[in-house]
């Protein structure tokens, strides 16, 4: 018996192999990709407090060359040129307590006031070691902050009006060669000569003292209160080791409130990128008001940094989410988001690292970061920037001329007046 051979065209055949294969085909799909979403725009039904850090910008806007090249020439990523490549609309300024440095000051507290920006935080208060109560306060800084409580008699007038400020402190001041197998209460004393008198003082003591030094200022009107309380901003007090971080800040509560009559809202800024978990026996335990994070365009060095570029918005969410949620469960802490446009590290290297990702300001992605904060916003409300003027990682939000390199004007004003308050 003759056997039938049946003759299939090829393409019949490559059509039968394709539908196969494609009904067989179980592997992964983007769409299933956990981090693949899309951030959520969310409308502002009521204004959002916002403050934004300052920062002294003087030596590297006066007088470090090298770094004012690296932020104003063109922007060559092959040969090394990262900045940037844009001009301060201020130019080459400085806010010390000087007639210009508070002209310099009015013109951010003006810029400011149009973004709507609630208060500004002050460049990081530094101890004096050398003096005691009340004269323990870094004489410099101590005039920086007179500019913004109107205090300098003989200088223009910032103008504050209804612009409010906050005071950040240097907590590093008081952590130096402090450990866990040195900690803040057995640390050395410091020994003050008073009038031919040595008087040996805890740096525990000093601490409180110069807390207490601050505090003096919550009495301006133009000082910054949250529901009644004066708003601090704690700066590395991720090292403050202590045998028992809840009695050093009960101390700092009690010394400020019998100051000043009022109870001080604590906020503890935590390095960028780190779980809360890791604070515990620092200011968890130690139970401040509110935590917040440093810059979270400042996405570290090598494979980790450049893993967290790609999808950099996503992460901050999913980070935000994971802090706030454990600050709440475990130790009823407030959680206070940061926003930041960007963040260049090598503009203080030495030479360029490519080790350090750029990560450039863009007009679509600020905004989305800015709705990253909205979604995690704590009880307080509140969001902070990060920064107003940081020249020295091009953080800033402040203007730049429109009419030099990639110049952005105020755009980065008007996202947060956008983003933050009710139009």
């Amino acid at each position: 018996m003759k056997k039938r051979i049946i003759k299939i065209p090829l393409m019949g055949i490559l059509l039968v192999v394709l539908a196969v294969s494609c009904k067989k085909d179980t592997g992964p799909s983007i769409d299933d990709y956990p981090l693949n979403y899309e951030i959520e725009k969310v409308p502002v039904t009521s204004n959002i407090p916002v403050g934004a850090y300052i920062y002294e910008p003087s030596g590297i806007l006066i007088s470090d060359e090298i770094k004012w090249t690296r932020i104003t020439e063109k922007y060559d990523a092959a040969a090394g040129k990262i900045g940037p490549y844009v001009r301060p609309e201020l130019g080459r300024y400085e806010l010390r307590p000087t007639e210009a440095g508070a002209l310099n000051m009015s013109k951010i507290v003006e810029w400011a006031k149009s973004a709507k920006i609630d208060f500004l935080i002050s460049p990081a208060m530094k101890e004096n070691p050398g003096a005691m109560f009340p004269n323990n306060l870094n004489g410099t800084d101590s005039l920086t902050i007179n500019m913004l409580a109107e205090h300098n008699f003989n200088l223009p007038s910032v103008n504050m009006g209804t612009m409010k400020y906050a005071i950040s402190v240097d907590i590093n001041n008081f952590s130096a060669g402090l450990s866990n197998n040195l900690l803040l209460e057995t640390a050395p004393a410091t020994v003050y000569n008073i009038n031919g008198q040595n008087i040996s003082v805890s740096r525990e003591n000093r601490l409180y003292s110069f807390l207490k030094r601050i505090s003096l200022y919550f009495k301006d009107e133009t000082y910054y209160h949250f529901q009644g309380r004066p708003v601090l901003v704690f700066l590395g007090a991720d090292r403050l080791y202590t045998e028992n971080s809840k009695k050093v800040y009960d101390n700092i509560r009690k010394v400020i409130k019998e100051q000043t009559g009022k109870d001080v809202y604590i906020i503890a800024r935590q390095p960028q990128w780190t779980p809360s978990a890791r604070f515990e026996y620092f200011f968890m335990q130690g139970k401040a008001d509110a935590v917040t994070m440093d810059n979270m365009c400042n996405v570290g060095s090598g494979v980790t940094g450049w893993d967290r570029t790609y999808l950099l918005n996503r992460l901050i969410n999913e980070n935000y989410k994971l802090n706030k949620e454990y600050l709440s469960k475990n130790f009823s802490i407030d959680f206070i988001p940061s926003v930041s446009p960007s963040f260049t590290a090598n503009i203080n290297n030495a030479t360029p690292d490519y080790n350090y990702p750029a990560i450039r300001k863009n007009e679509a992605d600020f905004r989305e970061r800015c709705n990253v904060a909205k979604i995690n916003l704590g009880n307080s409300r509140i969001v902070l920037v990060e920064s107003f003027n940081n020249w020295q990682w091009d953080s800033q939000i402040e203007p730049t001329a429109t009419d030099y390199g990639e110049g952005y004007g105020s755009k980065y004003l008007d996202i947060v007046r956008d983003e933050f308050k009710v139009k």
